[in-house]
């Protein structure tokens, strides 16, 4: 008898997971998961490591700001690079706009000028890592088609696999991305690991991440403190790491402007 009341349950329970499978709207899903880790502001020190096929590592060191425009969805950015001496000075500033092209800026000490940069540059190399602009910016979910392709769990975290791929040819052309496979936290929304092709058509990279933290509690945003990204064509990595994340820091707007690359 309780073989078979045990047997019962578990049918239920596969039959209720099977229901909310079927029932769940992943347009809407993917804009959750953009807006998870989307918090009001926040600022933080940040250690990258890139490391060659040759096991090679450069370490550099940043300071990075976030906010939210006043639209509550379009988030702006700046990386801030700190050392080593050859990179130091250079910032970025990505400022993400909902109905038009993203705007993204760069200063170069070496320079000493603001350079522009085009829709097109979303999909180099940010400064030589593993990630390009378009990742750090974030891929606009209206942008891309996104299907369920089952369930999951990913490091003991029961997941959803959602397949991306770009709504039309601009979209591929300017991430370079052919194809997103998606595995994102069931129950914080959070994309835990994302594979990516190239617009070929081959397999790319992969970029995961780690130590996902409830940053803001009354507004349920999470963060990752570290990502690791592989490239599987060069070989080549890139982690990471945050330190001294702080939310909620009372950001101004006239932080994320062109003009204040320049300052300190």
């Amino acid at each position: 008898m309780f073989t078979k009341s045990l047997s019962l349950s578990v049918l239920l329970l596969v039959f209720l997971l099977n229901a909310q499978a079927e029932n769940l709207d992943v347009q809407q899903f993917m804009i959750k998961s953009d807006a998870s880790t989307k918090v009001l502001d926040a600022k933080s020190e940040l250690t990258m490591i890139l490391e060659n096929e040759d096991n090679q590592q450069r370490i550099r060191k940043l300071t990075a700001f976030t906010k939210l425009k006043n639209d509550g969805v379009s988030n702006q950015r700046i990386l801030r690079f700190l050392a080593p001496a050859d990179i130091k000075g250079t910032v970025t500033l990505l400022i993400e706009q909902t109905d038009q092209d993203d705007d993204m800026w760069i200063y170069l000490p070496s320079l000493k000028k603001n350079r522009r940069l085009v829709s097109d540059n979303k999909r180099d190399s940010f400064v030589g890592s593993d990630l390009t602009f378009g990742d750090l910016i974030g891929h606009k979910p209206s942008e891309w088609n996104s299907t369920l392709q089952k369930e999951d769990t990913f490091e003991g975290k029961p997941v959803y696999v959602i397949e991306s791929l770009p709504k039309d040819e601009s979209v591929k052309t300017h991430t370079g991305y052919s194809k997103r496979l998606i595995l994102i936290d069931k129950q914080n929304a959070v994309a835990l690991k994302t594979d990516y092709w190239d617009e070929s058509g081959q397999f790319l990279k992969t970029i995961q991440v780690s130590d996902v933290r409830l940053v803001d509690v009354d507004r349920s945003k999470y963060q990752f403190m570290d990502l690791n990204a592989q490239n599987h064509q060069n070989h080549h990595k890139t982690s990471l790491h945050f330190d001294n994340y702080k939310v909620n820091q009372n950001l101004t707007d006239s932080l994320f402007t062109p003009t204040a690359l320049e300052k300190e």
